[in-house]
């Protein structure tokens, strides 16, 4: 403790003596200054670390103790501070603290009640001390549920552009197919971002029922519609300081482009039934598998908010364009789910990986992921075999499918056989279908239920 060295600011050098008794008797050091100005001089000059704390009076010609913090906090210094003064004041002590005091008291000092905000303080700036020494250490490791893993040029070349960005308040789209890692981009580029203490929201815009998503992204008021039964922040105002990341923004409605457009221009949102406006400071950024250019083409979509979110436009490759990579990425999955399950797998038998780098994957990574943690499970031995990964269903509906074209089929029985083929390949997945189909999901449960009534008639 005795390393430990504390400012004392007052006018008053009988004031000063008797706070730097209690210090002394505390085992801490001090510095004494019955110059505001001064003291604020000297604190410049002092290494990160030296002074834990400072006790400053609260009335002084110069400047008082609030003007006093605010020169302090000019220069980003952020040590805690004692104020005190001779005057009983509520008003000022919630001033104070409002400012960011660590503590207040009052005259005539109780020199016993000082001791013991004094420890409280110096025990807070240690831990402070330590905490951000842990996250200087910890941050530059790369959290393991968001890596991206890939040799392949194509996945240097987005590491990189990933680091560039990131240091950035840019909006970045991320396009690529179904699977192939957009989220983990978006999350990469805010764990290395200013905004990285702050919050990561995500939505799924394709996966929010279209009257809920405007309550969901800006929030409502209670009472605002019905079944409002409380109040809600929205998805934006929770976001805010922070990162907003609007997967799959393509299958968003025309007007909620609209609302959303405007809420990026002038930077306030307002929540349902309310007429206050909130400002907001956040970062966005998107993700599509839809060709966003087309659909401004054909009216989909608002050109507009396309050029506001499309300022760094990252383009994911498919895993069947990167295979040199599936290696790596099987390795990593098996140690991941090897870990989760308590499993015996450890590798893949020189057939098993040559399986998997022949299998097309049309579910892109998520697929190779899936396949993986199942074989990890049924896995019989430390080696994963061929006959463990269960990719044929892919290849017999493939047989299935160039048969069936021998028949001629219509049109119409044509879109039935291939909605049914695709449903059939992702195990009934609805909304995974409609990717493929690059249909919306209200299309898709459309067309199945026009089979359904079909198939009864």
């Amino acid at each position: 403790m005795n390393n430990r060295k504390i400012i004392i600011i007052d006018d008053d050098p009988a004031s000063i003596a008797s706070i730097e008794a209690v210090c002394l008797e505390c085992g801490y050091t001090t510095e004494n200054f019955e110059s505001p100005t001064e003291a604020i001089a000297f604190i410049k000059k002092q290494l990160p670390g030296e002074i834990s704390l400072i006790i400053s009076d609260f009335q002084m010609p110069e400047l008082n103790g609030l003007e006093l913090m605010q020169q302090l906090q000019l220069v980003g210094i952020e040590i805690p501070l004692i104020l005190v003064t001779a005057f009983d004041s509520t008003q000022t002590a919630i001033d104070a603290m409002e400012m960011g005091a660590f503590d207040y008291i009052t005259k005539p000092i109780n020199f016993k009640e000082l001791a013991i905000i004094m420890n409280r303080a110096i025990k807070h700036s240690e831990i402070k001390e330590k905490f951000h020494k842990l996250k200087k250490k910890i941050g530059k490791l790369e959290p393991p549920h968001i890596q991206f893993i890939g040799k392949s040029k194509a996945i240097q070349d987005i590491n990189t552009v990933i680091k560039r960005v990131s240091a950035t308040n840019a909006s970045v789209l991320i396009s690529g197919e179904t699977g192939t890692g957009k989220e983990i981009i978006a999350k990469l580029i805010h764990h290395h971002s200013k905004r990285s203490e702050q919050p990561f929201v995500a939505i799924n815009c394709a996966a929010i029922p279209e009257n809920l998503l405007e309550s969901e992204l800006f929030g409502h008021l209670k009472g605002s519609f019905t079944g409002a039964d409380q109040d809600k922040k929205g998805l934006f105002l929770e976001a805010n300081n922070g990162t907003i990341f609007l997967d799959e923004i393509g299958d968003m409605p025309r007007n909620l482009q609209t609302k959303i457009l405007r809420v990026l221009q002038e930077g306030k949102v307002r929540r349902l039934g309310e007429n206050k406006e909130h400002k907001l400071d956040i970062r966005v950024l998107s993700a599509t598998h839809r060709n966003l250019v087309q659909m401004i083409s054909h009216g989909d979509f608002r050109e507009d908010l396309f050029f506001r979110l499309n300022v760094i436009n990252i383009k994911l490759p498919s895993l069947k364009q990167r295979k040199e990579d599936i290696p790596l990425l099987a390795d990593f999955f098996i140690k991941k789910y090897k870990k989760i399950h308590k499993g015996i797998a450890k590798c893949l038998s020189n057939k098993a990986l040559s399986k998997l780098i022949d299998y097309p994957w049309p579910g892109n990574v998520r697929e190779l992921e899936n396949t993986i943690e199942r074989a990890c499970i049924m896995a019989s031995s430390s080696q994963i075999q061929d006959e463990e990964l269960h990719l044929n269903h892919f290849n017999q509906q493939e047989k299935n499918m160039n048969s069936f074209f021998e028949e001629l089929p219509t049109l119409e029985t044509l879109e039935k056989k291939y909605i049914e083929y695709v449903l059939e390949h992702t195990g009934g997945a609805k909304e995974k279908t409609a990717d493929i189909l690059n249909i919306n999901r209200k299309t898709l449960y459309r067309k199945i239920k026009s089979f359904q009534e079909d198939s009864l008639q």
